[in-house]
């Protein structure tokens, strides 16, 4: 719901119809439950055609649901299961929803799983499915089903943001990161991801994994120069990336472990996000030797 949806929807009732001003919540997916029963119920008292009796009754269900009166929408319900049919997918999608409402998730995803038998592709049975199994907190079952959606609706940003939330939950960071990266193509200048994911690169350890968590960092800081989670994390990764290549540890330079060149372009890297750091701590009231010593750990 946009915040010009919602200025559209307050001049509508100015002027508006009953019936557009339905039409607008329900094409702008805007939630306003007391609005749409405070118009609807008593238009549902008017002679309307077979079609628009319907869309109407399901909008009054959900709504009723959302606002929690169950005995309202149990009636909605039983009189589009007379105008459309137990058998058909509106009822069905409503008394799934109705069901979880009260807690009966056995039934409800009984529902769901027979619509993706009629449909193994039907995107509204599958995020159902996820929310309950998500809210049993069975995992396993949920990121299978979560895994089935996004194969089928891999432009879903959201989706894998689900995703990768629910990795990181099960330790997961290899497969969150994967996630985010996915994310990212979505929100290329969004720094939070940005930082998000060279956390999650850290965390996963490794030299390359370092290198592309001082990417991230240093990305996150091109869009947001005052993110000191990114500064932090600039100065995590480029003293990991260090300890791994081997740093000034001649040993290990003689066997090829370190390229001086990227290596001195590090240490430029973590002197650049330390200034960062002690520039915007300036004025904090936090004293140089707490920061310093924040510094040395």
């Amino acid at each position: 719901m946009t915040t010009r949806a919602t200025s559209t929807l307050e001049k509508m009732f100015l002027k508006g119809t009953p019936e557009s001003i339905l039409k607008h919540i329900q094409s702008h997916k805007i939630l306003a439950p007391s609005v749409v029963l405070k118009i609807a119920v008593p238009l549902l008292k008017t002679k309307l055609s077979a079609s628009q009796r319907l869309t109407i009754l399901e909008q009054v269900t959900i709504s009723a649901l959302h606002d929690q009166q169950i005995t309202l929408a149990e009636s909605t319900l039983t009189e589009i299961c007379g105008i459309a049919g137990k058998n058909s997918q509106r009822y069905r999608k409503l008394l799934a929803l109705c069901l979880e409402s009260q807690a009966n998730y056995e039934k409800a995803l009984e529902i769901y799983d027979a619509m993706l038998e009629d449909n193994n592709s039907n995107i509204y049975a599958l995020k159902r499915k996820y929310c309950i199994l998500r809210a049993e907190i069975n995992d396993i079952e949920a990121r299978k089903c979560l895994n089935d959606y996004l194969e089928r609706n891999a432009s879903d940003a959201a989706g894998w943001e689900e995703m990768a939330k629910t990795c990181m939950e099960n330790g997961d960071y290899q497969g969150a990161s994967f996630c985010y990266e996915e994310v990212i193509l979505f929100s290329p200048t969004d720094s939070s991801i940005h930082c998000t994911l060279g956390e999650l690169y850290v965390s996963v350890g490794g030299k390359e994994n370092y290198t592309l968590a001082r990417k991230h960092f240093a990305q996150c800081l091109e869009f947001d120069g005052s993110c000191v989670r990114a500064m932090y994390g600039l100065i995590s990764a480029s003293e990991h990336f260090l300890d791994v290549a081997g740093g000034g540890n001649v040993s290990k330079k003689s066997k090829g472990y370190v390229d001086e060149e990227e290596t001195e372009m590090v240490k430029d890297l973590k002197r650049h996000a330390i200034s960062l750091l002690r520039e915007s701590y300036q004025g904090s009231g936090l004293s140089a030797a707490l920061l310093e010593s924040i510094l040395a750990l």
